[in-house]
């Protein structure tokens, strides 16, 4: 059965608005994404009201019967379904990316499915198809700012590519739908259990790319690993300003695929680097196209509005240093004759080094004129490139060109610093340029896997204070940088990894 949040995300503590399909008899579980794989259940929940639904307690859990009739509703309207208000029955809820599971069950409670006995007595669960399609992603904000990094969870483009309801921003080859301007977000799909028509990514086709468990859940799971604590929040957050101040955190993270963004968006992320903020891009494709959610401050958005292809003049190089519009894609192609995609594999791609004695590449062991990542196709799928008129970005690697690719342009990493207008105290942004860098991140096994985590735990110590300057370091041997790095660091955070590395 499908689920969805009326909001996609809330303030730990409180409830928060779940929508169920109608005609349905259910128990819910609460997991989160933590340090494993896998989803960690983590506690009932507290029903504070019900809309179309009733609820007996059955053995001490809610078994849930929704009314209505489950007719068809278009991807750009509100699907109406009944909702439950709820909150996880838990005493000190941490901020962080909260998974609602949904599992149908008979009417004395027993699951009807296997992922609902795996439910009913709190195993393990996967956030990828087909457990995903019972699934809703809910982030929780923190009630007051606990940590140094806001973590904003891109929900605008996981709906932006789900095709519940028979439409998205794209053409689906598979379910044969033409590109829209329009989608509700209240409908299944913002980041769990959407309706995609486009390639699995052969380098992990188990969870679909435009999901959470694709991107941020790796991303999340290393952050976790690494001691490094988050406030995490949504693009919804981020536009309207509300529920989160940027002005109290050190640092704000993109991860792997934050594609759509409000000018509202841009105009906080700006205000917060010209505060002496840091942005951490480790995605790619990153603010390409404009999005209105149609709301004001604190506002109840229901949909969301695609307002032209793309910035004009790819104007959010301005602002993250790097443009999607200057890089490339490498895609599936479909063939309905062939029954579905084509060439979806891309060619060996990495990001050679031109700048080896930058702190952004301290302890890594990388030298000039070496490559990292192509056999672990880091750059990719989509990758960002610098405008061909300087503006300022200091390249410290860069792809080759991307023959073949979408735009077929030259990706590119490295650090940038928006112009400021008289401000000491203006802040960084380090942009990635790719979106797969949560998948060679979160991959032990990947050649480059060293490399990737530890320029990673370089920006992020950096960015948080905890290491030296860096414009002291922009020219430092790798012996001062080391004699700057704090006590008690871990080896991996000055040792170099010769081995970790590609051959040019």
């Amino acid at each position: 059965m499908q689920i969805y949040p009326i909001q996609p995300s809330f303030t730990a503590g409180d409830c928060f608005a779940l929508a169920a399909q109608p005609g349905c008899r259910f128990s819910i579980a609460i997991y989160q994404q933590r340090n494993d794989e896998a989803l960690t259940s983590v506690s009932g929940i507290v029903v504070s009201d019900m809309k179309g639904v009733t609820a007996t307690l059955i053995d001490g859990k809610y078994v849930f019967q929704s009314s209505g009739n489950n007719s068809p509703v278009p991807f750009d309207q509100d699907w109406g379904w009944p909702t439950i208000s709820m909150k996880p029955h838990a005493p000190a809820l941490e901020s962080g990316a909260y998974v609602v599971v949904a599992y149908e069950v008979s009417a004395n409670g027993e699951p009807l499915s296997d992922l609902g006995r795996r439910c009913s007595t709190q195993q393990p669960v996967f956030g990828w198809p087909p457990d995903s399609d019972n699934m809703a992603l809910v982030i929780a904000r923190p009630r007051t700012p606990a940590a140094p990094i806001a973590y904003i969870v891109p929900t605008a483009t996981y709906h932006a590519y789900n095709a519940t309801g028979g439409g998205c921003y794209y053409r689906d080859p598979i379910h044969r739908t033409s590109p829209a301007l329009k989608v509700s977000l209240r409908r299944p799909g913002g980041g769990l259990g959407a309706l995609l028509g486009e390639p699995a990514d052969p380098y992990d086709p188990r969870s679909p790319r435009q999901q959470f468990t694709h991107w941020d859940a790796k991303f999340i799971r290393w952050l976790r690993a690494e001691n490094m604590a988050c406030d995490f929040y949504t693009d919804l957050d981020l536009h309207c300003a509300t529920d989160l101040d940027l002005a109290n955190y050190k640092c704000m993270l993109s991860v792997g695929h934050h594609e759509y963004w409000s000018q509202e968006m841009r105009d906080h992320v700006a205000r917060f680097i010209a505060g002496g903020g840091n942005l951490a891009v480790f995605s790619g494709n990153t603010c390409f196209r404009p999005i209105d959610f149609g709301v004001q401050g604190q506002g109840d958005a229901k949909e969301m509005n695609r307002l032209s292809e793309s910035w004009p003049d790819f104007n959010e190089s301005d602002l993250i240093g790097l443009s999607y519009g200057y890089g490339g894609g490498k895609f599936g192609i479909w063939r309905r004759l062939r029954g579905g995609w084509i060439q979806r594999k891309r060619g060996p791609t990495g990001f050679k080094v031109e700048q080896e004695r930058h702190w952004v590449f301290a302890g890594t062991g990388l030298k000039n004129g070496q490559t990292f990542g192509a056999e672990d196709r880091l750059a990719g799928y989509e990758v960002d490139g610098v405008p061909p008129i300087s503006n300022g970005f200091n390249t410290l690697a860069r792809t080759p060109q991307l023959v073949g690719w979408d735009i077929g342009g030259v990706g590119a990493l490295g650090v940038f610093q928006p112009e400021s207008v008289g401000n000491a105290k203006q802040g960084l942004v380090f942009n990635c340029g790719t979106t797969d860098w949560a998948r060679v991140l979160s991959d032990p096994d990947a050649r480059s896997h060293a490399v990737v985590a530890q320029i990673t735990r370089n920006v992020l110590r950096n960015f948080l204070g905890h290491g030296a300057d860096s414009a002291s370091w922009q020219d430092a041997s790798l012996d001062e940088i080391v004699a700057h790095t704090d006590a008690g660091d871990s080896v991996l955070d000055v040792q170099q990894d010769t081995a970790a590395a590609d051959t040019p």
